[in-house]
């Protein structure tokens, strides 16, 4: 099974992030042995289309090794830790510290790998994830690196905030960012304390009231939710 854990970046910013259990992780694995299985059935039948001789051998031979062992360095230094069969399941290879995995470790954890498929397919390699804290094979724990599953990000979510007829803002001197500070506390409000919510949305429109032309008595959030729905109409041609 998946599980949290935390990391500490060398900014000493701590993170959570979801480690990739037992069973994600084999079946990315069962996806990555498919591609490399049609490879080599591919390659086989090409091979043999030419005809058989020597030369034809000692290639087959070569790329048969090649595809076996270097399919999933090549892909995890390509693709920021992640393998075609990773990416069906959202698990990227990363260093213990949340940090990106370099050519180094993944090179290093792919070379154990050949300890972790024994006796056969992956069972040492399956029980050292199965007891490690983070859900890490023998070519992890040497490399430094672990597993972990990618959250799916959120749809976008449209604001909306009816624009009163009666009530219109100059937002001539909003940034975006500006705009965000304000889409993001209409949209989370239901979920703050009611002091704290009420502190909020005081500061956001003190600040903001700055840039714009406004009457100070105007509620805080009835404010804000103006200044969106205004700055929302700028953009999207309607009249303001």
């Amino acid at each position: 099974m998946d599980q949290r854990d935390t990391v500490v970046t060398p900014e000493a910013v701590a993170l959570f992030v979801d480690t990739a259990g037992l069973g994600s992780r084999m079946i990315a694995l069962i996806v990555d042995s498919l591609i490399q299985s049609a490879a080599v059935i591919a390659l086989f039948i090409i091979i043999a289309s030419i005809g058989p001789g020597t030369i034809e051998g000692v290639f087959f031979i070569i790329a048969v090794f090649a595809i076996a062992w270097g399919y999933f360095p090549a892909f995890e230094i390509l693709w920021s830790g992640r393998t075609p069969g990773k990416r069906t399941q959202r698990l990227r290879v990363v260093r213990t510290d949340g940090q990106p995995a370099g050519a180094g470790p993944i090179l290093v954890r792919n070379i154990i790998r050949i300890a972790d498929y024994l006796p056969g397919f992956y069972a040492v390699g399956a029980i050292s994830i199965l007891l490690s804290r983070r859900n890490q094979r023998l070519g992890d724990l040497a490399a430094g690196t672990m597993v972990v599953r990618e959250r799916a990000a959120p749809e976008p979510a449209p604001l909306e905030v009816p624009l009163p007829a009666d009530r219109l803002v100059d937002t001539a001197g909003l940034t975006q960012r500006d705009y965000v500070v304000v889409r993001d506390f209409l949209q989370r409000r239901a979920s703050f304390e009611p002091s704290a919510r009420a502190a909020l949305a005081r500061d956001i429109a003190t600040a903001l009231r700055e840039k714009v032309s406004d009457d100070y008595s105007t509620h805080d959030e009835a404010f804000l939710e103006t200044l969106a729905a205004s700055f929302r109409a700028r953009f999207s041609g309607e009249p303001s």
